[in-house]
């Protein structure tokens, strides 16, 4: 059986910016559905901002710490791993969403659980964890706030290596002894500061001349001297051509035909929209694309249809995704 629901707004998508809109859809006296296939609060809660700072913010005490004089010979030793992973863990709610699916039922808005996808203008179709099917449909609108997943390379046999991506690199059990980074942005540079001073020793593979190079080239001047010092190989100017995992060791394969061997690789090479199975195709959009739209956040071209955060490319940020909610709200 299939049962059907009638909403002015029907949000896909429950991380900051989903919430976001449905609550300020609520304010203005509007009904509204929120759907979600994972965990209420999405990237940013769970395998994103959070953990990815709260993994960093020991890091940067001691850095801090060993700079002042009298301070610098009481923080020498190591960091202790474990001690970090748990205070991580709380940050991240231990992976349960309890709390914010809380929030989300306090400013009156539905959540359905399950994969949500457009079957039509202004209709959402969610298939439960159970096969269960319930049809939503929105009077007013329809706001995709699905957000981005890791753009991994087209690598052969990529997926029986089980490469880390952003979410393994922020949510992992136990550190790695070799851990290679392929990438220089922003994840990269974050996830190598944070599991070098954990333990690994890492080695990032850079294919451009430096790190973060959307930023002032001083910024990743200074980022890369210090991972330096902090004993990781940064490596520029380098491509990786192959990988296998033989037993539990990665081979990873360079363009020069040198090879490398580490516990885990961690890919930090962008990020593609989360659209390609949300059902783009039946209202006449490429399913897999960024969805451009106007300053109101409507996607070009429609009356009806919202793409705000992450999957409209402005700007890829929790809170510039946030900030458009407010305007799309």
């Amino acid at each position: 059986m299939t049962d059907e629901n009638t909403y002015d707004v029907v949000v896909l998508g429950a991380g900051p910016v989903g919430e976001n809109v449905a609550d300020r859809a609520r304010a203005a006296g509007l009904s509204a559905a929120v759907v979600e296939s994972e965990l209420v609060g999405g990237e940013c809660s769970y395998w994103a901002c959070m953990p990815s700072k709260a993994l960093l913010r020991p890091v940067i005490a001691q850095a801090d710490a060993r700079r002042l004089p009298g301070l610098r010979e009481s923080v020498q030793g190591p960091l202790d791993a474990p001690a970090v992973l748990a205070r991580r863990d709380e940050y991240t709610s231990h992976w349960k969403d309890d709390g914010q699916v809380s929030w989300l039922e306090s400013i009156g808005a539905d959540l359905y659980r399950g994969k949500g996808r457009l079957t039509g203008a202004r209709r959402v179709t969610v298939t439960g964890p159970d096969g269960s099917e319930q049809v939503l449909t929105a009077r007013h609108a329809v706001a995709v706030c699905t957000g981005t997943r890791a753009a991994l390379p087209d690598l052969p046999g990529l997926a029986d290596v089980e490469p880390w991506t952003s979410r393994e690199a922020t949510s992992a059990q136990k550190v790695p002894g070799r851990l290679v980074v392929v990438g220089g942005g922003v994840v990269a540079a974050e996830m190598a500061t944070a599991w070098q001073a954990l333990g690994s020793q890492v080695t990032m593979l850079v294919r451009g001349s430096g790190l973060l190079s959307r930023m002032e080239p001083f910024a990743g001047e200074l980022v890369m001297q210090a991972l330096a010092e902090a004993g990781a190989d940064v490596r520029t100017g380098v491509s990786v051509k192959g990988v296998t995992r033989e037993g539990g060791t990665v081979v990873i394969t360079l363009d020069d035909g040198s090879t490398l061997e580490s516990d885990e690789i961690l890919f930090a090479t962008g990020r593609a929209p989360r659209t390609e199975d949300i059902g783009l195709e039946t209202i006449g959009l490429e399913p897999g694309s960024w969805l451009p739209v106007d300053d109101s956040l409507r996607v070009e071209g429609s009356t009806w249809l919202y793409a705000v955060g992450d999957v409209n490319r402005r700007a890829l940020l929790t809170h510039q995704g946030k900030y458009q909610a407010r305007i799309a709200g």
